[in-house]
């Protein structure tokens, strides 16, 4: 670029900077919406609800039930359930002679893993249930329960959870 071309270029470009310089609001800080607008956006995020694991115990079968309400105590419009046992590292599921099972603990210092046991989205009063099955040499194990909101207006949480054996 030659130093004549340079000169017209600046000529062009410094009052338009000028201008913007000058003005009383920025190009690139965010505009301030109006207040309705922002009171529609706080509404429109998701509130803290209610989450809790049951644990069903009928003579050696283990069933977990799910419970997630709204802050107001109801069922949300929806979501999706994920239970989860904690599993001890190198340990085979679903083998009596070797129990994986392990307390929350041993997830939280890592000689454990998180294991899915299922998935499903809450029925209409705000419960998801899943049959765990016989649980007969292990007496602690850890659950986790993670909920997704999915626009139901009830913010997403993870719920962690001992469960033990009645002796």
């Amino acid at each position: 670029m030659t130093h004549h071309t340079i000169a017209r270029l600046v000529v062009k470009v410094l009052p338009a900077v000028a201008f913007v310089a000058c003005s009383d609001q920025s190009p690139v800080a965010p505009s301030a919406a109006p207040d309705r607008l922002q009171n529609a956006i706080l509404l429109s995020q998701p509130v803290l609800g209610q989450y809790d694991l049951e644990f069903s115990w009928s003579g050696t079968e283990l069933t977990i039930i799910a419970h997630v309400r709204d802050a107001a105590g109801g069922a949300p419009e929806g979501g999706t359930v994920v239970l989860q046992y904690c599993s001890y590292n190198g340990y085979p599921t679903d083998d009596i002679t070797q129990p994986d099972e392990a307390p929350s603990s041993a997830c939280a210092d890592h000689s454990a893993h998180w294991v899915t046991l299922g998935r499903g989205s809450v029925d209409a009063s705000g419960d998801a249930s899943l049959h765990f099955g016989p649980v007969s040499v292990v007496t602690v194990i850890g659950f986790r329960l993670r909920y997704t909101g999915e626009g139901s207006g009830v913010q997403n949480y993870t719920l962690v959870e001992d469960w033990y054996r009645p002796l």
